[in-house]
């Protein structure tokens, strides 16, 4: 599914009124379509506040409330500005519509909201620009306090649509019906905390019409995982499957390195290979087998025989980690960069088109010399940044964790909280290695190892609050994850 800004989507609604549409029944359609879904999401409704703003999406939740009277809802209206201060020329239609139907929307009143079985917000939608006043941030908090469930209309009042970022305090529903586009800022960054399920309503308005739009990116979707977790052929072997070879594992952290050379060899890689400190190098195999495991001076002997190499996991910035990373930069084999390789790629940057950058927020931050805030404030220009300044695939790790080639920007909508434990960044590019070893595109494997790491995780989250990285290296073998 494609995902649109703020100011694309606007293009889009331009588009459909001058195509015919009137902006009067796009709000009404919004109106109706919230509130059918809204009494198949919340059946036990008899009473419902709708709090409404002075803009379109205050009359959106006009309309909402006029559909709701009509189907024998109680409604109150909360209206956070005079009857006199409604900007759109659609929502005053509507207000007076609803006037005409006795409903007389009242400035915010705690204690009629505490009395209703459902609360929905009308107040801002896309239509945040900056940080929420004063009052706004306490109205905003007392509605949370309720703890009441929350259906949203477009966007939580007080995320950006654009971003996914709360400024300050925002709505936290249980439930969004968001209007004709899906937003980035709905599955990235505070999205997901705030805006709880999310329904698409295109409105009625005609695919013709997105198609004249870019995107600015889409949701991670793959149809199935195809290079790794496929049924194989009885007639096969490992050669067929490639040579994976992960580089890592310093003083104090060997753990990182077994993880990602575990998950390799789970995700399907014909052969495993780990380069590590020389002493360190039988732990590896004593945990896991069927994992090779040598000390450096075997690095280029072996780097000539992989078919892809991942260097990072468990590296630190030290003179033995600054060795191993030179020798792999000299090599044209494609390449997996995570972890502490991110950390000395930061100390000099190059551009390559022959790899795979893998960075959490912190790791991006170093590398495009910003702060770990800027980053995350807006990740969609954060990945692009990186892929301009470094090339090649970046997947840039988080909440929404996006995958970017240079032509086209993929977030994954899947994951779990449950999954924010140390080691997950290890396992996933001991993932992507291994789709890379066995054909896949670098653009494929990344898309593709999100993805298996993601589903997986969710598959675990079920089980457990928390879930640890260990857990993740089997869970990958045992199901094909589709998208």
């Amino acid at each position: 599914m494609n995902l649109y800004g703020i100011s694309e989507t606007q293009e889009i609604e331009h588009l459909a009124v001058a195509s015919g549409f009137s902006s009067l029944l796009l709000m009404k359609r919004a109106g109706f379509r919230a509130f059918a879904l809204a009494s198949q999401w919340f059946p036990q409704t008899k009473r419902v506040y709708v709090l409404c703003g002075a803009g379109n999406n205050g009359g959106d939740g006009l309309a909402f409330a006029q559909y709701a009277f009509l189907a024998g809802w109680q409604v109150d209206v909360g209206l956070v500005v005079s009857p006199a201060q409604v900007k759109a020329g659609e929502a005053v239609a509507v207000l007076s519509e609803l006037a005409a139907l006795g409903i007389m929307p009242k400035p915010y009143d705690p204690q009629v909201c505490a009395q209703a079985d459902l609360i929905v917000d009308a107040l801002m939608g896309i239509g945040l620009k900056a940080h929420l006043s004063p009052e706004m941030s306490a109205l905003i908090a007392s509605i949370n306090a309720f703890a009441k469930p929350v259906l949203a209309l477009d966007v939580p009042s007080g995320l950006s649509a654009d971003t996914g970022m709360s400024h300050g305090d925002a709505i936290v529903a249980q439930r969004t019906v968001t209007f004709l586009t899906h937003k980035p800022g709905l599955v990235s960054a505070d999205g997901p905390d705030f805006a709880g399920d999310v329904q698409v309503e295109s409105l009625g308005v005609p695919e013709s019409i997105y198609e004249r739009v870019r995107p600015v990116s889409k949701l991670l979707h793959i149809e199935q995982t195809e290079t790794g977790l496929a049924p194989r052929k009885k007639n096969a072997h490992k050669g067929l499957f490639g040579q994976a070879l992960v580089v890592g594992g310093d003083t104090g952290m060997l753990g990182a390195v077994m993880l990602a050379g575990q998950a390799c060899a789970h995700a399907g890689a014909g052969v495993v290979r780990v380069i590590t400190h020389a002493e360190s190098a039988p732990w590896v195999t004593m945990k896991c087998p069927e994992v090779m495991a040598y000390g450096d001076r075997q690095l280029p002997d072996f780097i000539e025989r992989a078919t892809v190499v991942a260097v990072g996991p468990g590296l630190s910035v030290t003179p033995w980690a600054k060795q191993l990373w030179q020798q792999v930069l000299q090599s044209d084999k494609p390449k997996i960069v995570d972890a502490g390789a991110l950390r000395l790629l930061a100390a000099h940057p190059m551009h390559r088109d022959d790899w795979i950058l893998t960075p959490h927020p912190g790791e991006a931050a170093a590398l495009l010399d910003i702060s770990t805030d800027a980053v995350q404030s807006d990740r969609l220009s954060a990945v692009v940044a990186l892929h301009k300044k470094f090339g090649g695939v970046i997947v840039l790790k988080g909440c929404g964790t996006l995958v970017y080639d240079g032509k086209e920007a993929q977030i994954c909508d899947f994951g779990d909280g449950a999954m924010s434990t140390a080691g997950m960044g290890d396992v996933l590019s001991g993932i992507i290695t291994a789709l890379v070893a066995q054909g896949a595109s670098l653009m494929q494997a990344a898309v593709e190892g999100v993805m298996m790491h993601a589903r997986a995780g969710e598959a675990l989250a079920v089980q457990s609050r928390v879930v640890v990285a260990s857990d993740m290296v089997e869970q990958i073998s045992r199901h094909n994850f589709k998208g």
